[in-house]
């Protein structure tokens, strides 16, 4: 972290525009020092910049390695309209895509909109059937996992990267991510994800994002002697 003076007006400002309130879980951590409570903020903020990169390129990956083989599955990209899809499904994330994506738009625009949520559930139980066993097995074609365990795991990092979009603590002091849901995912658990697609695009990710930084932020949290 650069250096920083935190003077006693500061102090006061930042009780305003951060708030005591927001800062809660750090002070409690800290006994209520608001400079080492601050500290641990900005650690949270850092290591949610560190993984936003990885997680960008982690759910690209998901995506279009399901769209891929669902591509295959029905011999056309536009295999939303012939997959066995909830009502529920078809109406709030298919149709609601095709109306973001415009008239007339490529699948790959209209995939481009359907959010990590979508895809998590497509791994759910009620495909496992019709969707899983015959194509979205093969989309994760280097997992020796049950499909259910690889739906678990996808939800976890929907839930991460909605903490990260929303400004909320991800933070802990036992070199682990929390995801909300009183649920935590480790870094090798993010690798070992993007393993189960390709090797090679994992690999990527991790040396080419700031997958490192992240790792150095929470061994440097878990020395500090908190509890988050």
């Amino acid at each position: 972290m650069s250096s920083f003076e935190y003077t006693a007006q500061f102090l006061t400002s930042i009780e305003r525009t951060i708030s005591r309130e927001r800062l809660k879980r750090y002070l409690v951590a800290t006994q209520q020092r608001m400079v080492n409570a601050l500290e641990l903020y900005e650690y949270n903020v850092a290591l949610s910049e560190a993984l936003y990169g990885y997680l960008h390129g982690l759910e690209v990956a998901v995506r279009n390695a399901m769209h891929h083989s669902l591509t295959l599955g029905y011999r056309t990209p536009q295999w939303y309209d012939e997959a066995p899809l909830t009502s529920y499904h078809q109406e709030k994330f298919i149709q609601k895509a095709k109306k973001e994506a415009g008239w007339n738009a490529s699948a790959g625009k209209i995939i481009a909109e359907l959010t990590l949520g979508f895809w998590t559930d497509l791994t759910a139980q009620a495909y496992h059937n019709t969707l899983w066993v015959p194509y979205l097995a093969q989309a994760f074609p280097h997992a020796k996992r049950h499909r259910k365990l690889i739906h678990q795991r996808l939800q976890l990092i929907r839930w991460l990267r909605n903490r990260i979009a929303h400004h909320e603590p991800i933070l802990t002091s036992r070199n682990l991510i929390y995801t909300g849901h009183q649920s935590h995912i480790s870094l090798p658990e993010l690798v070992e994800c993007a393993e189960w697609i390709c090797p090679d695009t994992s690999e990527w990710l991790r040396i080419k994002s700031r997958y490192t930084q992240a790792e150095v932020i929470l061994a440097r949290v878990n020395t500090l002697g908190v509890t988050l």
